[in-house]
């Protein structure tokens, strides 16, 4: 990490916290945006309190890491959240009617409006850390803002959302060339966009995520000039403060908004993971001389991903490991999807929870869904990956094309590749020194700009 990042800002002398202030993180009720944040959080928690809202089901987590937790009720309005509810009470909610009455009334805008009013009375933040993927939540803190003087600032968990010259939407597959139409491909996203919110306003009889989006914002006065709908998956707003946890030689340009700031790698190295006696065991006995092929599709592929495909990729990756007898590969795999496999080979180890910190520390290829943690760790740990989407509709796809223009590792298609391309691919990543190379030089280029001064930077836009 870049030691321009040792640089903490002061927080208000005034502060219940005995001078240190307090930082209030928002982040989205998943482990992958918690543990993006946390390097952050550390950096903040050096000169401040840091309290994270959340579920109280994430308490314990985020506890686990040194921080403190507030419970957070309710969803983020206006980006699919009855879906979330019907997940979590499918006997109870006749779905498609109970959507339809929950957004003519307003509940989940109401019931998060209310959670927030009351967490800010309660921690009285100098500061407020809110995820950009719920960037509505922003609609209802800004008045807060103003009522209790607290800064608000975005923390970028994806790369950039916004519309740069020379960028391509989070969703595109493309490796960027100099021959890219960059335009053409944000008006091909942007089109799309318009059908899902025709699709939406007929389905839910005019009250799309994009009307209650702008029914809120006139009811929060001054928020509107901020609007930018000039970026994928949100509703943006322009000229607030916006910290990208990744570096920006990532992206395909060197270009970006003047309210926007790149923080580098950010790994939480310190992160407490939970090591089970079982891969603490492997792990004891694994030889040294051994290659180590680690693969995890993240936590959500059961939910988000194409079951046929998910399946069809581990059969060809066991027979993948039957040919690279001299590897040893530990796969993250739900039980679910793991008594699925009878014929397992000797050198195949399924786990159901797996510490990456410590796991790609040892091994020479990570094959991945592509999440830009993932990324980031594998890049922090020097180990070439092997990048397979499996949510198609995110970043997934976007993450894969960075990584095989930077050179950082290879891509490929689960619905597509069979088990000797796959094969191929893995031994050309740990047999290729060109692609180690090419990740600890980008790690050593890194130039993270100080906390202190992007702060500083933050308080003369208000």
């Amino acid at each position: 990490m870049n030691e321009d990042n040792e640089e903490i800002i002061s927080y208000k002398k005034n502060s219940p916290f005995g001078g240190r202030g307090l930082a209030l993180f928002i982040m989205s009720a998943a482990k992958g945006h918690l543990n993006a944040s946390f390097g952050l959080a550390r950096l903040v928690q050096r000169s401040s309190k840091v309290i994270f809202a959340a579920p109280l089901q994430m308490h314990a987590y985020i506890g686990q890491q040194g921080f403190g937790a507030v419970s957070l009720e309710g969803l983020p309005f206006g980006i699919n959240g009855e879906k979330a509810l019907d997940d979590m009470a499918q006997l109870q909610r006749v779905k498609y009617f109970d959507s339809l009455i929950d957004r003519f009334y307003d509940k989940i805008y109401t019931t998060r409006r209310e959670a927030i009013e009351r967490i800010v009375q309660q921690t009285k933040p100098d500061l407020v850390f809110l995820d950009s993927f719920q960037s509505t939540d922003f609609i209802l803190l800004y008045p807060l803002s103003k009522k209790y003087n607290f800064q608000i600032i975005f923390v970028q968990t994806m790369f950039s959302f916004r519309q740069q010259p020379c960028n391509l939407p989070l969703d595109c597959a493309v490796v960027a060339n100099s021959t890219t139409n960059f335009n053409w491909y944000w008006q091909w996203y942007y089109f799309k966009r318009r059908l899902r919110f025709i699709r939406e306003s007929v389905i839910y009889l005019g009250k799309s995520n994009r009307r209650m989006v702008s029914d809120a914002i006139a009811r929060s006065d001054g928020v509107a000039q901020a609007i930018d709908y000039d970026q994928c998956f949100r509703v943006g707003f322009k000229n607030i403060p916006e910290l990208i946890i990744a570096p920006q030689g990532l992206e395909f340009t060197t270009q970006k908004q003047p309210y926007q700031y790149y923080l580098g790698l950010m790994v939480d190295i310190e992160r407490v993971e939970t090591v089970s006696e079982s891969v603490r065991i492997f792990l004891n006995n694994l030889p040294t001389d051994r290659i180590l092929i680690y693969c995890s599709l993240g936590t959500l592929y059961a939910d988000y991903g194409n079951q046929k495909h998910i399946l069809r990729f581990f059969k060809n990756l066991l027979q993948t490991a039957v040919q690279l007898a001299d590897c040893e590969f530990i796969i993250s795999l739900s039980g679910l999807f793991s008594k699925q496999f009878i014929d397992i080979p000797p050198n195949v180890h399924f786990f159901e929870f797996v510490p990456q910190i410590l796991i790609l520390k040892r091994s020479a290829v990570f094959v991945t869904h592509g999440g830009l943690n993932s990324i980031r760790e594998s890049i922090a740990l020097g180990v070439p990956m092997l990048v397979y989407p499996v949510d198609l509709r995110w970043d997934q796809p976007g993450n894969a094309a960075k990584v095989v223009f930077h050179g950082l590792g290879l891509h490929g298609k689960m619905a597509i590749d069979n088990a000797k391309q796959i094969e191929t691919k893995i031994k050309t990543l740990y047999q290729n020194p060109s692609f180690k190379e090419r990740i600890l030089k980008f790690r050593n280029e890194d130039r993270s700009e100080a906390i202190a001064s992007i702060l500083s930077k933050m308080k003369k836009m208000k």
